[in-house]
């Protein structure tokens, strides 16, 4: 059994509980937040055996075997390499860090701990993935993909009322493309590869949020165009078109309703897994890469090696695109 501590009390750790709860291999030692007593509340309704917010003594706990950390963006860098250093295997949302030179810094370091560094990416270790990859085959020669995932913030209406909100702080490393457009990225490269090419364009507030965003990744015999946004709702999803059928994929973040259209004729592959079900598989293999390590490592591999593509993918994106984030020197 793992000793799992948490950074972060927000509803997505809640979600992440309720997908180690599925695996049964977990036990829920500690729960941070700099509020003690938000700690406490947290810890109590999720079953955690202790709550602090003292962040350096969680991660020098003896006791602790990993952390999870769902933190505002900009925290990402600092609060893993503590808890690296400390010993501590840990899985951390996305984006895993704001630009691919600090992720391949700590991965590096986690080798040579002999420490796990992982990216909470649920799309990659769920059940959708196996069931895109078979439909994939059949449909041919790729001609186009279509990736999109814009949804309207349900948080929008107070962020233009004046309110000032983390999703949209780029101080905090936010924005769209590190929230949604992650997921277009993640999923071109693992079930595309490397792209050739890459170009972007975003539309910026005034306090210079990308709201929304694209980007044009450019294959040997495709491009893939992507598209995400914070303020507006897609009604028709993603789709990948090929010379002999096409595959369309309602939730890119979830690989989940998904269809395969051949011969003029529609059929259901899968539709809405629980979602908890779906974070299951993130869960599992962070677990198995833990204990397993061994029988495990070249899947490991394989991961830490589509996470440093997507995140050199996600700075070219950056760079195209001009969006920049003001960040100061964070205090853990």
């Amino acid at each position: 059994m793992i000793r799992l501590a948490t950074v972060g009390t927000s509803a997505i750790t809640e979600k992440y509980l309720a997908a180690c709860r599925l695996t049964g291999r977990y036990i829920f030692h500690t729960a941070y937040s700099r509020s003690i007593e938000n700690g406490e509340k947290f810890a109590k309704a999720q079953g955690f055996e202790h709550f602090s917010d003292d962040l350096r003594s969680v991660a020098e706990n003896p006791e602790l075997d990993a952390v999870y950390i769902a933190t505002p963006n900009v925290f990402h860098y600092e609060q893993s390499k503590l808890f690296l250093e400390n010993g501590k295997n840990v899985i951390c949302e996305k984006p895993i860090a704001t630009d691919c030179e600090k992720y391949d810094e700590l991965l590096s370091l986690a080798d040579k701990k002999g420490l796990i560094y992982a990216e909470a990416i649920m799309s990659r270790h769920c059940a959708g993935r196996e069931i895109l990859l078979d439909a994939l085959k059949q449909i041919g020669r790729i001609s186009q993909a279509r990736i999109d995932f814009c949804q309207l913030s349900s948080r929008y209406e107070r962020y233009k009322n004046g309110e000032k909100l983390n999703i949209f702080d780029m101080s905090l490393a936010a924005g769209t493309l590190m929230d949604l457009g992650v997921y277009c990225v993640y999923a071109a490269i693992d079930l595309l590869g490397k792209p050739d090419s890459v170009s972007a364009a975003a539309a910026f507030d005034n306090n210079g949020a990308d709201l929304s965003g694209g980007a044009v990744l450019g294959y040997k015999d495709f491009t893939a165009v992507l598209s995400y946004s914070k303020i507006g709702q897609s009604a028709i999803g993603s789709e990948i078109v090929g010379d002999k059928g096409v595959v369309k994929i309602g939730s890119i973040s979830q690989y989940a309703d998904i269809s395969l259209i051949k011969d003029g004729k529609e059929t259901p592959l899968l539709g809405f897994p629980d979602r908890a079900e779906v974070m299951r598989g993130e869960a599992e293999k962070f677990a198995d890469y833990i204990e397993n390590k061994d029988a495990f490592s070249a899947g490991y591999k394989t991961v830490c090696e589509l996470t440093h593509n997507v995140h050199t993918c996600m700075d070219l994106i950056k760079q195209s695109a001009k969006i920049k984030y003001p960040i100061k020197e964070c205090n853990l």
